[in-house]
């Protein structure tokens, strides 16, 4: 009986380590999403450039589905417009939207300051989403 066991356990061993650990795809297409993220906001792309998910998948080395969902995701946080049938473009914020995320930013690093014994993750992500906003402005003004 104690054979038996040990060659299970050798048997699955050997199956766990013939697997190929690679990231789920919701991991990739985050990390994909916080690589383009870092790069707008570093200014390596301009206001209105056209970018697409067949380049991005490219110059990232993947393939093009998560690059996609790591496109959608920035559209919703506002860097990127769907507005092209080729791609999406970079955000251009109007001086309005700039106005805007400022006065958020300082509405939530009140709401923080007031509630630091409190860990609240939404209002510090949309904090940092803000903050982003500002540094996109304060690149292409």
């Amino acid at each position: 009986m104690a054979a038996f066991h040990c060659r299970s356990a050798v048997a699955l061993h050997d199956r766990l380590m013939s697997v190929s650990f690679t990231p789920q795809p919701q991991a990739l297409s985050a990390a994909i999403a916080d690589r383009l993220r870092q790069e707008v906001l570093q200014g390596q792309w301009s206001p209105g450039e056209t970018i697409n998910d067949g380049m991005l998948a490219a110059r990232y080395g993947v393939q093009r589905a998560p690059v996609r969902e790591a496109m959608q995701q920035l559209s919703q946080e506002g860097l990127l417009c769907a507005c092209t049938p080729h791609g999406m473009t970079l955000a251009s914020p109007s001086p309005a939207q700039i106005a805007e995320a400022q006065e958020l930013q300082a509405l939530l690093q009140h709401y923080l300051n007031q509630h630091q014994a409190v860990d609240d993750g939404l209002a510090q992500r949309m904090l940092t989403m803000a903050s982003q906003r500002m540094q996109l402005a304060a690149l292409h003004a």
